[in-house]
């Protein structure tokens, strides 16, 4: 049965602009609030529009291991009523909240190597679960295939390659597909996957989130590919 979820008012204790149309929230939670969530799950957020009561879910986008706080990473969406909201909110400000939800997360124990693939802000949950593997001292093979339209879109390029450094095991793979000045992989993420991993596909689980075309096109690659469905995981936005 899904654990029921719990409502908190929480603050916005700071805000990152990462690219001109994605933002990068801390959210602090008052301290006996219950925070508890699974690597990967998502939170809801509660608005008026209207006047009516409206929601949005986020995907986490830290791992549970913070102290009473939550990062979200949010892109602007043109006529989106709640990024645009988001967009307009201050270090300070108050929302209201609910946790946890979703079924979007490691299986664990951790019997195969994992490979994340992503694009946009669909790192989010990704990052939460690789943030989650390392604390808990994961030695599977981690690769994670990240897709945008331009170098300057690559959301956490510093984080990616500062764990390349610290973890022999993880391999980061940005891919780019309208770069000017971009040396790296341009084709979509689903071709990178069978370019790595077509004829190599035993003892891999993969774990792919983004919009839904890049889901589908993924899905169908690996399918293609002959993995198993019980080791293809989605989210998908919209």
């Amino acid at each position: 049965m899904a654990e029921k979820p719990r409502f908190y008012d929480a603050a916005v204790s700071r805000i990152v602009s990462l690219t001109d149309t994605v933002k990068h929230f801390v959210i602090d939670y008052p301290k006996d609030a219950d925070t508890r969530f699974i690597a990967g799950q998502f939170m809801m957020v509660h608005l008026q529009k209207d006047g009516q009561p409206h929601k949005k879910p986020y995907s986490i986008a830290s791992s549970p291991s913070l102290d009473h706080q939550i990062e979200l990473c949010i892109k602007l969406v043109e006529g989106g009523f709640v990024s645009t909201w988001f967009f307009n909110l201050k270090e300070g400000d108050v929302l209201r909240t609910s946790l946890p939800y979703g079924v979007f997360t490691l299986r664990e124990p951790w019997e195969e190597n994992l490979v994340f693939v992503g694009t946009g802000t669909g790192i989010a949950p990704l990052r939460g679960m690789i943030q989650n593997l390392y604390e808990k001292g994961c030695a599977k093979e981690i690769w994670l295939i990240f897709g945008n339209r331009y170098e300057t879109d690559i959301l956490y390029l510093d984080e990616w390659r500062e764990l390349e450094k610290r973890h022999k095991n993880f391999h980061f793979i940005p891919t780019v597909s309208r770069g000017k000045n971009w040396n790296g992989e341009t084709a979509y993420v689903q071709d990178v996957v069978k370019k790595l991993f077509a004829g190599k596909t035993a003892g891999l689980d993969f774990y792919g989130c983004g919009l839904v075309p890049m889901c589908k096109a993924l899905k169908e690659t690996l399918i293609g590919m002959n993995i198993p469905r019980e080791k293809i995981h989605f989210e998908q936005f919209t």
